[in-house]
C-alpha cells in the first residue's frame, strides 16, 4: 500500500495549539508536510491571548523531525487572516493546504437571552474566521492552480436542542464550502468539509456528564485526523463534499431533493390534499449544488444554466 505523502506541501492549521488541531498539524507534518501551525491560544471562547499552545505543537513537530512554523494572529481579523497566509508564503513561498479548524464554544443561554455580542462573535471566529484565512490562500492557491481546502463544520449544523449560535455559523460553513469547490473546479482547488466528534476542550463543556464521559472515552481526537489528512492530498478525488467523522468512523453526509409535488396553480388547500406528494414524492436525488432543485422547479432551468452539475442518484457511486 502506497503511503499518503504531503512532501514538499505547504499547510496551514488554524486553532492547530489544542484538540483536532494539534493532531491534524502533527499528523501532516509526519508525512512532509511543512505546517504552519495557528492559534490565538485564548481560552473556548477566544478570551485571553498566549504563544505557548502554537509554539508547543511547533516545538512537537520538530522534535520528531518535522517541519513547522507558529503563528498566533486571530482568524477572526481581516488582518489576522491575511497575516497568517503571509507568513506561510513568507517562510516557505506557497500555500497548498488550509485546514479551517479555529473556532469558539461554550454552554450558551437560551435563545431569546442571546446578546449581540455573543452572536457576532461566534459569526466573527467561525464564519468570518473562514473568509479571513481563504480569501488571500486563495489567490495563492489560484497562482499555482492548486489547492486543498477544508473546513470545519459540525453535526450540530443539522439542528440540536438548546444551541442555536454555533449551529447556524456552522451550517454558514457548508454553504461556502459547497460554492468554493463549484468556483475552484476548473482551479485545481478542492474545498471538502468535515463534521468531527473528538474529545476536546469545547466537548468537555457538554452540561450532562454522561454525555461529557462518553465523548471522552469514545472519540480521541487522533481517529479524526486520518480522514483529515486524506482530504487534503492530491489524490483525494472528491469536491464539495461533508463527511462526518469520529471514533474511527468516516461517513458521507448527503443533502437529498425529492420531486416532491408541482401544480399549474396550487392552493393552500391543494397542497394540503397532497401533502404526503410533497413530503416523499418521488426518488430522492442527491444535490451537491442548488442547481439540482433549481432544476426540479422547471426543467428549462437545464437550457438557461447548462447541466445539473454534481446531482446523482441516492445509492450511486
Amino acid at each position: 500500500m502506497t503511503e499518503i505523502r504531503f512532501d514538499d506541501r505547504v499547510a496551514i492549521v488554524t486553532g492547530a495549539g489544542n484538540g483536532l488541531g494539534r493532531e491534524y498539524a502533527i499528523l501532516l507534518a509526519a508525512r512532509g508536510a511543512r505546517v504552519l501551525v495557528n492559534d490565538y491560544g485564548g481560552n473556548t471562547m477566544g478570551s485571553g491571548r498566549s504563544e505557548g499552545p502554537a509554539r508547543d505543537v511547533v516545538a512537537e513537530i520538530e522534535g520528531s523531525g518535522g517541519v513547522a512554523a507558529a503563528s498566533t494572529d486571530s482568524v477572526a481579523e481581516s488582518a489576522g487572516g491575511a497575516a497568517i497566509v503571509a507568513a506561510a508564503l513568507d517562510r516557505w513561498g506557497r500555500v497548498d493546504i488550509v485546514v479551517n479548524n479555529a473556532g469558539i464554544a461554550d454552554v450558551g443561554p437560551a435563545f431569546e437571552d442571546l446578546d449581540d455580542d455573543r452572536i457576532h462573535a461566534f459569526i466573527e471566529t467561525h464564519l468570518f474566521g473562514a473568509f479571513n484565512v481563504l480569501r488571500p490562500a486563495w489567490r495563492a492557491m489560484r497562482e499555482r492552480g492548486y489547492g486543498r481546502i477544508v473546513n470545519t463544520s459540525s453535526n450540530t449544523a443539522l439542528g440540536i436542542a438548546n444551541a442555536f449560535d454555533y449551529p447556524a455559523v456552522k451550517a454558514g460553513l457548508i454553504g461556502l464550502s459547497r460554492s468554493l469547490a463549484l468556483h475552484g473546479a476548473s482551479l485545481g482547488i478542492k474545498v471538502n468539509v468535515i463534521m468531527p466528534l473528538a474529545a476536546t476542550r469545547m466537548s468537555a463543556q457538554v452540561a450532562d456528564p454522561k454525555v461529557r464521559k462518553w465523548i471522552a472515552e469514545t472519540f480521541p481526537p487522533r481517529k479524526v485526523a486520518p480522514l483529515l489528512a486524506w482530504l487534503c492530498h492530491e489524490s483525494v478525488p472528491v469536491s464539495g463534499e461533508i463527511f462526518s467523522c469520529g471514533g474511527g468512523r468516516a461517513a458521507r453526509v448527503m443533502t437529498t431533493v425529492i420531486p416532491g409535488l408541482k401544480q399549474d396553480e396550487p392552493t393552500p388547500e391543494s397542497i394540503r390534499e397532497q401533502w404526503e406528494v410533497v413530503m416523499s414524492g418521488g426518488d430522492p436525488v442527491v444535490a451537491l449544488d442548488g442547481s439540482v432543485d433549481a432544476q426540479m422547479m422547471d426543467d428549462g432551468f437545464a437550457s438557461i444554466a447548462g447541466s445539473s452539475v454534481g446531482s446523482e442518484r441516492s445509492g450511486s457511486s
